[in-house]
């Protein structure tokens, strides 16, 4: 019986391995189609992804001319039909809580980047076979941002001559004795000093070529080398004056950094002329003072005196900046505050009357006020910062408040009645208290006018500003204790009533010399922008 013919060729193996052949080589270039295509398709596209990272970055750091950058930089790169599909200006916020596809938004009252999207058809070469299709569009996008930075200050109102106080108030936080003219007072408040060459002349007192400027800042130092390296990097009438703190300065020891945050600039190891940070002589001066003596009480003797009454004293507490928060900082983040350090001051008056002697203790706890940088804006023509200002709280009293208490900057004052006249057999007791707020943040705009010229600029808090002790007499709570019986004696209250009053404006007077001398202001905020640099733009 024949077997069919169909079970012969079942069995025949003949040929195999050509029919195998035949059907890998199809395989294998088809394969090395696709290769050719895909490889061709991944060097096209990078090279396009190239090409859109320059547009973006020449747009964003052309404010004005962007659109105009952003096509020179495609004509230069490549003359294959690359065509612009989406070109946007908007704002670009760095913040790590916002995810980063969000972080771009189009539009914006000031934008500071660019999005582009570009493409381009390319041709396919084997590709064409298996899709039909002679050509395939290939897309890029990029976006860059402009980053500047900006640094400044807070509290760095020129301090006002009030007779000998100021000269007092140096004495006390230098150590010695020291004695200022007016001139040398003009001279410090109409100078600058750049901080890079401060740091500069600080690491040649410390002897430590080899640091940075955020290393040298961040080395501890004696009070005589701070304001010798303050000397060096001022000039004239300014530099002389600074020179002969220098010479009276006990040398205590202090940290620069404390009050300083030189942020992006403190890898530099140079200084930079075209790119100064500039801040207030007599700010400065008064600055490291005060930090050179964080946590010391001042006694100082005015040589005010109240018609009728003795001389008023004044007790001062200087507290040091809140940790990580410098006075006069450099940065590009919103997120950088700069605070005033806080200030406790106790006046202390008394006043001869028919019947007795007034005893009037009036203290003041002034808060943080803080400033950060809310807005930097790049833009061509309009370059700006503009800070968001606070004022903390201040707290006045009359009262009676425990030496310990009055040192420790942890606890607050709590003051209570105190007596302001004893008789034999009868007393006048007293408390008052006047709390001044504002805790909204105020905008402060600075123009590169403004920034130049040095300006400084005021927030103020709510208008108590001024007239705190008059305030503090007129809310005054008293109480006649005779023969430790509680009355009414309106005698007595008012003679203690009328006598606080007669007081109140020499005291207010006081209050304002040694808060001005400080810098500080009841109820007000002095700001100043050192310096801006706006940065070349960066892929974000």
């Amino acid at each position: 019986m024949r077997r069919p013919i169909s079970a012969k060729l079942a069995r025949d193996t003949r040929g195999g391995i050509s029919i195998a052949s035949a059907l890998a080589m199809t395989m294998l270039i088809g394969s090395a189609a696709l290769a050719v295509d895909f490889g061709s398709l991944y060097l096209d596209r990078r090279k396009l992804q190239g090409i859109a990272d320059a547009a973006a970055l020449a747009a964003a750091g052309r404010p004005g001319d962007e659109r105009a950058a952003a096509d020179r930089i495609i004509a230069a790169n490549c003359n294959c039909a690359i065509t612009i599909s989406a070109f946007e200006a908007g704002t670009y916020t760095a913040d790590p809580g916002i995810a980063a596809e969000q972080r771009f938004a189009p539009g914006g009252y000031t934008p500071n980047a660019i999005h582009v999207v570009l493409t381009r058809e390319r041709p396919l070469f084997f590709g064409r076979f298996l899709t039909g299709r002679d050509h395939s569009v290939i897309h890029a996008s990029a976006t860059a941002a402009r980053q500047g930075y900006a640094a400044f200050s807070l509290g760095s109102r020129v301090a006002a001559v009030h007779g000998g106080l100021p000269n007092a108030l140096l004495s006390a936080l230098t150590g010695s004795q020291v004695n200022l003219n007016l001139m040398d007072y003009n001279a410090l408040a109409d100078a600058d000093i750049d901080l890079l060459a401060f740091s500069d002349a600080l690491r040649a007192e410390l002897d430590a070529d080899v640091l940075t400027f955020g290393q040298t800042l961040d080395t501890q130092a004696t009070l005589p080398q701070v304001l010798g390296a303050l000397a060096k990097a001022s000039d004239g009438q300014a530099a002389k004056a600074i020179g002969t703190l220098a010479d009276a300065a006990l040398p205590r020891s202090l940290l620069p950094s404390r009050a300083i945050d030189l942020g992006p600039r403190s890898s530099s190891i140079r200084i930079d002329p075209a790119n100064p940070v500039k801040v207030n002589a007599l700010s400065m001066v008064r600055t490291m003072l005060l930090l050179a003596n964080a946590n010391r009480q001042l006694d100082l003797a005015t040589g005010v005196t109240i018609p009728g009454g003795s001389g008023v004293d004044v007790a001062l507490m200087i507290g040091e900046p809140p940790a990580n928060s410098p006075l006069i900082a450099v940065t590009e983040k919103q997120d950088v505050i700069v605070r005033t350090a806080q200030v406790r001051l106790k006046l202390a008056a008394s006043v001869n009357t028919p019947l007795a002697a007034i005893d009037i203790p009036v203290y003041t706890e002034l808060g943080s006020a803080e400033a950060r940088i809310s807005d930097i804006d790049c833009h061509h023509g309009s370059d700006a910062v503009t800070l968001g200002i606070r004022t903390a709280p201040a707290t006045l009293s009359i009262g009676k408040v425990n030496a310990i208490d009055f040192r420790n900057m942890q606890r607050p004052l709590n003051p209570q009645p105190v007596k302001l006249l004893s008789l034999p057999l009868a007393s006048v007791n007293a408390k008052a208290e006047l709390v001044l707020s504002d805790l909204s943040e105020r905008p402060a705009r600075f123009t590169r006018d403004d920034i130049d010229d040095g300006r400084v600029k005021t927030v103020e808090s709510g208008g108590l500003v001024s007239g705190a002790a008059k305030s503090l007499a007129d809310r005054m709570d008293l109480s006649v204790d005779i023969l430790g019986i509680g009355l009414n004696a309106k005698a007595l209250t008012s003679l203690v009533g009328d006598t606080v009053g007669l007081a109140a404006p020499v005291l207010d007077g006081v209050l304002e010399s040694v808060t001005a001398t400080l810098g500080l202001h009841l109820g007000e905020a002095d700001a100043r922008v050192n310096a801006l640099r706006c940065g070349k733009a960066r892929l974000v």
